[in-house]
């Protein structure tokens, strides 16, 4: 059964959450007589950080797409060399034995530009094979062997970006996730707390009590705000 995604259970930018938690931990601190009394002790302070701390040590959502762009170009310019190197072989095998003969189709598709990643490195396995079968008279064209062995490094490079991409692409999935989760845990700590901050000041102190709104920012506005602010 398929796992369902993950979502934030807030409202708020990301950053203006981890802020609110840092400043509910200061606001804890300063009316610890009240906050001791609802039970709160250095355990629930100690698991409040480190819902914090856990948030602050995963990489941002924008570092996290930056690192899987960067994967996908290094397997691009992979491809674009390969493709490259390919292409020439195709050329000298269509000037010497011509487009439409069964030497020529040896080599493999030729439209490899419309070819996925795999199929492209599968290809380039048989090209290399075949290049080297028929070096003898495609030398005359300015096939060698060390243009046959960047042949083979350039699609073992593409083989082995491919699955890099993958598997960062995966970690990357992962790690969002599992960042959401850690928000979605620190948002529950800060929801807890701060009700029971209005709770400890409502009607005895305004401004203790406005203290312990979460929404009240510009950018944390709820897209339904609710009657009583949480």
């Amino acid at each position: 059964m398929k796992k369902e995604q993950v979502t934030r259970d807030f409202n708020l930018a990301d950053s203006v959450l981890k802020q609110k938690a840092d400043e509910l931990i200061a606001l804890i601190d300063r009316d610890i007589t009240e906050f001791t009394d609802r039970g709160y002790n250095a355990a629930k302070k100690t698991e409040l950080t480190s819902a914090l701390n856990t948030v602050d040590s995963f990489p941002s959502d924008e570092q996290l797409e930056a690192i899987k762009t960067n994967l996908t170009e290094q397997k691009d310019d992979a491809r674009n060399a390969l493709e490259k190197t390919m292409r020439s072989i195709f050329n000298m095998a269509e000037n010497v034995f011509g487009q439409y003969s069964a030497k020529y189709k040896e080599f493999g598709n030729a439209l490899i530009s419309q070819q996925s990643d795999a199929e492209l490195v599968r290809v380039a396995k048989i090209m290399s094979l075949t290049a080297k079968k028929y070096l003898p008279e495609l030398s005359d064209e300015g096939l060698t062997t060390d243009k046959i062995n960047t042949l083979i490094t350039q699609r073992d490079t593409l083989d082995v970006a491919i699955d890099v991409q993958a598997k960062g692409i995966s970690d990357r999935d992962v790690a969002t996730e599992s960042r959401v989760e850690a928000l979605n845990k620190l948002y529950q700590l800060l929801t807890k707390y701060t009700g029971i901050g209005r709770d400890i000041f409502y009607e005895t102190n305004e401004a203790k009590y406005n203290d312990y709104i979460i929404y009240d920012t510009p950018s944390g506005l709820p897209e339904t705000p609710p009657t009583d602010p949480v």
